[in-house]
């Protein structure tokens, strides 16, 4: 019988509070398929973990001192095409939702339903990267 290796998908948390990267880090070591790679608290720390990880999912926080999360998702998208990044915010702005997409963001997720949404959102994830 042929085994074959189990690819977890490398993931990457970017958020200045370390209580929800603490979250995140629970999150992805209760989540079949999922690994975290490294975490960081600002969108210029993103940016050289993204260069030096190369991981396959970025999850990051909308708003952080310094560069945001909408500037540091179009720059990792801008240099790493194939990294796929999900905004994950505390805010309830109409219209949000829309923006993050046009950052280059292939998903979001609202902080207050993080437990419920994100499930969803890296089953979309896993799926599109079998097809």
């Amino acid at each position: 019988m042929v085994q074959t290796a189990v690819r977890h998908t490398r993931v990457l948390a970017i958020d200045d509070s370390p209580e929800f990267l603490s979250s995140l880090r629970a999150f992805c070591e209760t989540t079949p398929d999922f690994c975290l790679v490294g975490a960081a608290r600002s969108g210029d720390e993103a940016l050289a973990l993204a260069q030096e990880l190369r991981p396959d999912l970025v999850l990051m926080d909308l708003q952080m001192t310094g560069m945001n999360g909408l500037e540091a998702t179009s720059e990792i998208r801008q240099r790493f095409p194939e990294i796929a990044v999900v905004i994950i915010t505390a805010h309830e702005i109409p219209g949000l939702q829309q923006v993050c997409h046009e950052s280059g963001a292939c998903d979001f997720v609202k902080k207050s339903r993080l437990y419920q949404d994100l499930p969803e959102v890296l089953a979309r994830f896993l799926s599109s990267r079998r097809t």
